[in-house]
């Protein structure tokens, strides 16, 4: 049996963050709804504690050993690089507020109505020249910032899903009917 090596440990270890970071964003995504009920803050510090977590399983699938690699985590996996879980959107969106908002600013003009912490059906409200910033639906699960919608029940099944996949991998190599090399 072939010994293990750094880049296989990597490869282990790599796989078990993902699954533990699945874990958390199925953990922030079950408070979403229920905390719905009780304050926008919390509903809205889960669903960015959730989509954080979607975006470093994210990273970790894209995770290459080192430049020359051929293989990413997510091709060990058989995760698709089309896969939900790798839209940027949000995270880009975060990452880069500043330049967003000047953006958004220059498009919508200076006389918007400011929409944000709203926990409804947008057709609930009805005000001509809104920009949603941050906004809820729970009939539809989709978050809403600034403008652009995010379906996060899609999101919560495949990272769901992804979470499977991991931990299967992970029992197949502890139970060696998975063996190094890993790439």
């Amino acid at each position: 049996m072939p010994s293990k090596t750094e880049k296989d440990l990597w490869v282990e270890m790599s796989i078990r963050e993902i699954w533990t970071q699945a874990h958390f964003a199925e953990i922030a995504y079950s408070h979403v709804d229920p905390k719905a009920t009780c304050g926008n803050d919390a509903v809205f510090s889960s669903i960015h504690s959730f989509l954080s977590h979607c975006a470093i399983v994210s990273k970790m699938l894209s995770a290459k050993y080192d430049n020359n690699a051929p293989h990413a985590i997510g091709d060990i996996l058989g995760v698709l690089s089309s896969s939900i879980i790798h839209t940027k959107t949000f995270r880009n969106h975060l990452e880069h507020y500043d330049e967003r908002l000047r953006r958004w600013i220059g498009q919508h003009g200076v006389n918007i109505i400011i929409g944000d912490y709203n926990i409804v059906p947008k057709s609930a409200i009805n005000i001509p020249n809104m920009v949603f910033v941050r906004h809820y639906d729970p009939s539809t699960g989709t978050f809403t910032f600034v403008n652009d919608d995010f379906d996060l029940r899609a999101l919560s099944d495949e990272v769901q899903r992804i979470k499977v996949i991991a931990s299967k991998w992970v029992e197949e190599m502890e139970r060696k009917a998975i063996v190094p090399p890993f790439i």
